[in-house]
């Protein structure tokens, strides 16, 4: 036994033998003998010696505030369809892709064609082949005078018909 429990166990003997008297309420009083208080002692003592003393689970550490950074939202792209031609002001429809050919209708402002040919003209610049879905003729209109929407690159590229003769 270690000395420490001897030591114990000698401060409550002598607390035990200080708390016995002779009176007669001492006598009344059932008592308990030196070898039940000495038994009592050591299993105590024993139990404190065997007991596991439980560690407190650690204090969380509240994580430092970390700046959260913002992911950009896409913006949404149109889908592109097929070509599409509105026209920007009243625009001549000719009958080749250039000023020398005849205009045969007209394209009024604001209204649309379908795209289904192209001739890029080394003088005036691209010419559209539109094809109407309503009223009008088909023909070439130049695209200065109108604003493609849709997917072009598909857009085949015609040969013009022969430039008109002039006439005498």
């Amino acid at each position: 036994m270690s000395t420490l429990i001897r030591f114990f166990l000698l401060i409550v003997f002598c607390a035990i033998l200080l708390g016995c008297t002779s009176s007669e309420e001492t006598l009344s009083t059932p008592t308990r003998s030196g070898e039940e208080v000495i038994g009592t002692a050591k299993a105590n003592a024993e139990l404190t010696r065997q007991a596991t003393f439980q560690t407190p689970p650690p204090t969380p550490i509240p994580p430092s505030p970390t700046a959260t950074q913002a992911t950009p939202t896409p913006e949404p792209t149109e889908t592109l369809g097929p070509p599409i031609v509105t026209a920007d002001y009243n625009a001549y429809v000719r009958d080749g892709p250039d000023e020398v050919y005849n205009h045969i209708d007209f394209l009024l402002e604001g209204h649309t064609a379908d795209v289904i040919g192209r001739y890029d003209n080394p003088v005036s610049g691209t010419w559209w082949y539109i094809q109407r879905s309503g009223e009008g003729k088909d023909g070439w209109v130049w695209s200065g005078a109108v604003t493609l929407t849709g997917f072009a690159d598909g857009v085949p590229s015609l040969e013009p018909p022969p430039s008109p003769t002039p006439s005498d």
